[in-house]
């Protein structure tokens, strides 16, 4: 036979259905990393893309029998499709991760999946989940790598389909959870951020671009990822959780309880209010504060606004009168910003002074500095002069006649108090005028004639000694504010 036609006959064999099939398994069994899990999670991998697209077309049957069958024949391959990566995970990479044979992917890989199995005997639902957002994740790393472009296209539908309801599902489950956290347990919190952080990271870069995703995203890359590369901040960890929650809004829109939103705003700013009595500095504790003002407005916008169920009638009054007031104040944000953004300021500090009251927290350094700021906007005026409580028992006489002068200097007014003061001072002068005229005459009578200083002599002398004074002067009295004379008064 010639062989020129033998070469000929092979390649048209290879370009066959069948011949295709033949040599891609033979490529697959002859290649260094063939297992035969690879084969048998392929199988699965197709039946559960077959499944899933009579799935789609589920509403497509009128016969509620078909579509019940089908619904049970997609739950069952996807299962199964579960189960085979799994048992890919424990009994081949784990194999090769105890013989020091493994890459640094699969090390990766079985750390994650260590972190999914303590769930597996204390949580059997959260388990499931968690295992099915690793487990898929794995799988499509494989498929972008292995496969063409028409069957990522096909997968991706599945694949996006499968991972959100993941997300979703397990966001359900950490709100309830996060609804029965015991008050101080951080840790539920910190699992509904993550979960939002790895979505973003994880899954919106392949879902089809989207005006609203696309923004998602550069605030992402903006609010939260550049936080990571500052300095560690308390109040930079509640910026990127504030940020967090604001796209949940759009995320996890029906899978995320707005019972559970609430619960999370509140645990910022309780959190912030901490932070601000932990801070020294001036910048510091206002960055803290900068934080609680705004969560108070993401709280009041997402929560407050969509909120139709109030435990108190007297908080659903409150309400309606701080969002009155604020809408008025946005009103005023397109004709002056600056007036907007001070008296924003104050009407959030007295809101959020109102809860404290209610839940009866103290902390006097972040009421002192509320007050400080209420002082800075011009909401609040200082008294200079503190009431003091004057020593003794309360049936002292000197008590009493304490506080018969202080009722006494209450009931004038300043004009008043002046005119008295005046009066006194020129009744003083007077007397003293005339204490001197008597002595004058008396030292007149007593002069001897052998004296050397003449009667009249002595006469104009004392005289210019007694006038030299003035009787009264308003303008110093004004000017010292009284002090000299009042202490002539004294005397």
């Amino acid at each position: 036979m010639d062989p020129n036609v033998s070469l000929t006959l092979s390649k048209r064999a290879d370009e066959t259905l069948w011949g295709k099939a033949i040599s891609g398994i033979g490529r697959i069994v002859y290649s260094s990393s063939f297992n035969i899990y690879v084969l048998l999670i392929a199988a699965k991998r197709s039946s559960v893309l077959r499944a899933f697209n009579n799935y789609n077309h589920v509403n497509d049957y009128k016969d509620e029998s078909k579509r019940e069958q089908i619904c049970e024949k997609y739950k069952k391959s996807y299962s199964n499709y579960v189960n085979t990566i799994e048992k890919y995970i424990v009994e081949n990479i784990y194999t090769k991760v105890q013989k020091g044979a493994a890459t640094f992917e699969e090390e990766s890989i079985i750390s994650k999946y260590f972190e999914v199995c303590k769930f597996k005997n204390t949580d059997q639902v959260l388990y499931r989940t968690k295992l099915e957002k690793l487990v898929l994740s794995i799988d499509w790393n494989t498929v972008q790598t292995a496969k063409s472009e028409s069957f990522i296209e096909r997968y991706k539908e599945f694949y996006l389909y499968t991972i959100e309801e993941a997300y979703k599902a397990e966001m359900r489950h950490d709100s309830i959870l996060l609804a029965n956290a015991k008050e101080g347990d951080r840790d539920q919190y910190e699992a509904i951020y993550s979960l939002v952080d790895s979505y973003i990271k994880e899954v919106l870069p392949i879902i089809p671009e989207n005006a609203n995703l696309n923004k998602i995203i550069k605030d992402h890359r903006k609010y939260v990822a550049a936080i990571d590369s500052y300095d560690k901040k308390d109040f930079l960890e509640l910026r990127k959780r504030l940020a967090l929650l604001s796209f949940t809004k759009d995320l996890f829109e029906f899978s995320f309880p707005l019972v559970a939103k609430e619960q999370c705003y509140k645990e910022i700013i309780e959190v912030a209010r901490i932070i601000l009595t932990n801070y020294y500095t001036d910048a510091e504790k206002f960055a803290a504060y900068e934080v609680i003002l705004d969560a108070i407005e993401e709280y009041v916008e997402n929560v407050l606004d969509y909120k139709t169920t109030w435990d108190k009638e007297a908080d659903k009054k409150s309400y309606e009168k701080f969002s009155e007031k604020l809408s008025i104040l946005k009103k005023l944000a397109r004709i002056d910003y600056d007036g907007y953004k001070n008296q924003r300021e104050v009407l959030f500090i007295k809101y959020d002074l109102e809860q404290m009251n209610a839940a009866k927290i103290k902390l006097p350094e972040v009421r002192d500095y509320y007050r400080e700021r209420l002082i800075i906007r011009r909401a609040l005026r200082e008294l200079k002069k503190k009431a003091r409580v004057i020593g003794g028992t309360w049936r002292s006489k000197r008590r009493l006649a304490a506080d018969d002068i202080r009722t006494l200097e209450v009931s004038q007014s300043p004009i008043e108090r002046i005119v008295n003061d005046i009066k006194n001072i020129i009744e003083a002068q007077i007397e003293l005028k005339n204490i001197y005229a008597k002595s004058e005459v008396a030292s007149i009578e007593t002069v001897t004639q052998n004296d050397e200083v003449s009667q009249t002599d002595f006469v104009e002398e004392t005289s210019e000694n007694t006038y030299s004074k003035p009787i009264f002067n308003v303008m110093s009295y004004l000017l010292n504010g009284g002090k000299k004379y009042k202490k002539r008064k004294a005397l």
